[in-house]
């Protein structure tokens, strides 16, 4: 399996879950982007072109992130092309950030945006939650593109209408997607004082063909 995750923030969380959830199952996964993506120093971490670095992790750990890191730098980047597949080839699941949003749970995907990978089998892409009920100014990443996607001002209040509009979108969260299998992931539902709103654009998006799921990964 080669699963991209797009969208908006929560995404590394959701990425290192998993990887640590098919870990358990006896799974062989690497973590790597296609961007960049935050700097987990307590995390195994091997230079995505060390393959024998890679193995070697993988076999102690059973998940490694492979990429590039500076030295007191808070990001790591990803690999080329000709890496990444090289790196699809040395595990069961290979999860890759190809988005980003600065930690903000709403974003629309400007020109050049997302990074989905080629060889990516599926697409997650995901939203949190916690941006429902807030003004677009103060919880989206560049206000301006997501009030013009949706006909809003930035001062406007986000809805669940206007969440399961770029949930659905194939401008919105499901740009680049093309053929692969695709998954909404809501984030953070632990915040909502009722499931309602999340229920509801979980229904507006398998009524138009989306496969979309709530939850929460807060450890507590």
């Amino acid at each position: 399996m080669i699963a991209a995750f797009t969208g908006g923030g929560g995404k590394t969380t959701l990425i290192y879950y998993l990887a640590e959830k098919f870990a358990g199952e006896g799974k062989k996964v690497i973590v790597t982007t296609t961007t960049h993506m935050a700097w987990e120093p307590g995390r195994p971490f091997a230079d995505a072109g060390d393959a024998a670095g890679v193995r070697q992790l993988l076999a102690q750990y059973g998940y490694v992130t492979a990429a590039y890191h500076k030295a007191g730098q808070p990001k790591i980047s990803g690999p080329d092309r000709e890496i990444l597949e090289k790196l699809s080839g040395l595990c069961d699941a290979l999860l890759v950030e190809a988005d980003g949003s600065k930690r903000l749970p709403l974003k629309v995907p400007a020109q050049w945006e997302p990074v989905i990978p080629e060889i990516a089998d599926i697409v997650v892409g995901v939203i949190g939650l916690d941006c429902l009920g807030k003004k677009i100014a103060d919880t989206a990443h560049r206000p301006e593109d997501v009030a013009g996607f949706l006909g809003e001002n930035v001062e406007d209040i986000v809805t669940w209408e206007n969440v399961a509009k770029i949930a659905v979108a194939k401008t919105g969260l499901q740009k680049g997607v093309g053929k692969r299998r695709f998954l909404v992931y809501l984030n953070k539902a632990d915040v909502l004082e009722s499931l309602d709103p999340a229920e509801k654009i979980v229904e507006r998006c398998r009524i138009k063909g989306v496969e979309a799921v709530c939850g929460s990964l807060r450890k507590d």
